[in-house]
């Protein structure tokens, strides 16, 4: 019984010895030699320059900013931890909500030109098949916008607007 006893626990310290192992050699940084140098004679690797976006939505992008230029600070294809922050006392929610977003770009945000905060984002309405977590996502992305205080704009990236009609939407009209 001794015998299996001391088996079972060299076993235990046997795995825990290898998966700290693993940790160690996961997360420790790369050696300097371990990247190639990308240079313009490498054969094996091909950058090329891909569009910020669709000329839908430049289009769009462009009469947004037209309308709102004068008003605010007008940015395209922010990444959304670029204009919220996050301060939970639980960190494991934290960390996982800012997970789950991190990936997320806004299409337009309009910023305040005096204290560079966002006050609201243009979401361009794409006309894609609705998935579950694509939903539940924008859900998410609104949610926490909105918590921040800041304006959430839904525009038809096939509709065409006009300057007045974007001036409404956006509540830059001229107030009496």
């Amino acid at each position: 019984m001794s015998q299996n006893g001391l088996s079972l626990i060299l076993l235990a310290g046997l795995v825990v010895g290898v998966i700290f192992l693993l940790q160690w050699v996961w997360r420790r940084p790369l050696a300097a030699g371990s990247l190639k140098d990308l240079t313009e004679e490498s054969g094996e690797s091909e950058v090329t320059a891909r569009p910020l976006m669709s000329p839908e939505e430049a289009t769009l992008f462009n009469m947004v900013k037209l309308t709102a230029q004068d008003h605010f600070l007008v940015l395209a294809k922010i990444p959304i931890l670029s204009v919220v922050s996050f301060i939970d006392k639980d960190e494991q929610a934290r960390k996982t909500l800012m997970r789950s977003i991190q990936s997320l770009r806004l299409d337009v945000v309009l910023a305040h030109p005096g204290t560079l905060t966002a006050s609201t984002v243009v979401k361009f309405q794409r006309i894609v098949p609705d998935t579950q977590n694509r939903d539940k996502r924008d859900r998410v992305v609104h949610t926490v916008l909105k918590a921040a205080g800041i304006k959430v704009i839904v525009l038809d990236l096939h509709q065409a607007y006009s300057v007045a009609q974007l001036t409404e939407l956006l509540g830059l009209g001229e107030e009496e």
